[in-house]
């Protein structure tokens, strides 16, 4: 057979990669079940207008389209379930009482890939709060996360915390046209900010001082208090820290840095977003807080391809045994049991010693003949 290449950003999940995905996945959605959230699964594509509702659908260009046959309309493929389970908490569960706990895991796919992320279909794992007050239960979440680290045996990491609002008030206050916008956008993603002083001294000067407080929260918390930022940004840094202080003062263990210059990509937080870096500067998870209706709602999500290249645990292993073609299926329940192997049935009727060539041959390290386990040799 010819090598069928598959388009770029796509690959098979083999065996070994396959079953330490399926081992990750399962204690995520057992450690979230187990702390009161409820498993949803929505679907893979939506119509436009209700899978892109907490964004305009025009800016999600990182999302596949496809036509429907049945209706002619366009639909699109998932980038993000985040936005689903957002619609589902104000649609179908919107009678549910707050606050309502939702976990979730399902393939996205991204029309996009970069250096960092050579994919473009990921498992996308997240949970959501939806109803909270306004500490957005953050500590519940960043508990959750490092809980989960911690049992994929990832023991560091680095939490970075920033202001996806915080732009646009700077855009208010400084009464920002949409061109000075974009390269305001521009300056703060690439930490550049000479492009500035084009627009206003001012505005120079002052992403400059936030640029001096980037950085570890116990050194930058004290610097971003000092500086005489007009009313609404002041206002949104304030807010920022009275929330950020309370997760210092309890998660003193772990490396928290600042990042006021961050940009949001996903559009929909507010208030504060969070994201999760192992110490080979790979993202692990992210999250924030954004609105849904009425309700105030925190949430997290990571990928399945960036948490098992960081983790240190390995498939779970069990011994594999060979068994006769005929043998009764309660016996076979036994041996799963009872010894707790893996079963692997013969396909045709053989002496003991084709039987252990087969054993051998088929990567058993026992086989069960005549009523009697053996072992490999």
């Amino acid at each position: 057979m010819k090598s069928q290449l598959l388009p770029e950003g796509f690959r098979d999940g083999l065996p070994d990669l396959a079953e330490l995905e399926f081992q990750i996945n399962s204690f995520f959605i057992n450690l979230m079940i187990s702390n009161g959230f409820m498993m949803v699964k929505p679907p893979l594509v939506e119509f436009e207008d209700s899978l892109f509702f907490l964004t305009k659908y025009s800016e999600n260009i990182d999302s596949f389209r496809v036509m429907d046959p049945l209706t002619q309309k366009i639909m699109g493929i998932r980038s993000d379930i985040t936005m689903q389970v957002a619609r589902i908490a104000c649609g179908s569960l919107v009678g549910n009482k707050r606050p309502l706990r939702l976990c979730y895991t399902g393939d996205v796919l991204k029309v996009k890939n970069n250096n960092i992320n050579l994919s473009r279909q990921f498992t996308q794992i997240g949970a959501e709060i939806i109803g909270v007050d306004k500490t957005f239960c953050l500590s519940e979440i960043i508990n959750l996360i490092i809980e989960f680290l911690n049992n994929l045996k990832i023991k560091k990491f680095i939490i970075n915390f920033s202001m996806p609002n915080l732009i646009t008030l700077i855009s208010k206050d400084f009464n920002l046209k949409k061109s000075d916008f974009e390269i305001l956008m521009n300056c703060y993603k690439n930490k550049n900010l000479s492009a500035l002083k084009d627009i206003s001294n001012d505005l120079f000067e002052m992403s400059e001082y936030l640029l001096q407080c980037i950085g570890n929260i116990d050194e930058k918390i004290n610097l971003l208090k000092k500086y005489k930022f007009p009313h609404n940004i002041k206002s949104e840094i304030n807010n920022f820290i009275s929330q950020i202080k309370k997760i210092k003062d309890e998660f003193i263990d772990y490396e928290i840095i600042i990042d006021p210059l961050e940009i949001d990509e996903s559009s929909y937080h507010r208030g504060f977003c969070f994201k999760i870096y192992s110490e080979n500067s790979k993202e692990l998870i992210s999250g924030g807080g954004y609105s849904v209706d009425n309700d105030v709602c925190a949430g997290f999500s990571g990928f399945l391809e960036n948490l098992i290249l960081e983790s240190q645990i390995k498939k779970i292993t069990k011994s594999r045994i060979l068994v006769e073609h005929n043998l009764e299926f309660e016996e076979i329940k036994l041996l799963h049991k009872k010894k707790k192997m893996i079963v692997v049935k013969s396909i045709k009727k053989l002496n003991k010693l084709q039987f252990a060539k087969e054993a051998k041959y088929q990567q058993c390290q026992y086989y069960f003949f005549e009523n009697e386990i053996f072992e490999v040799k």
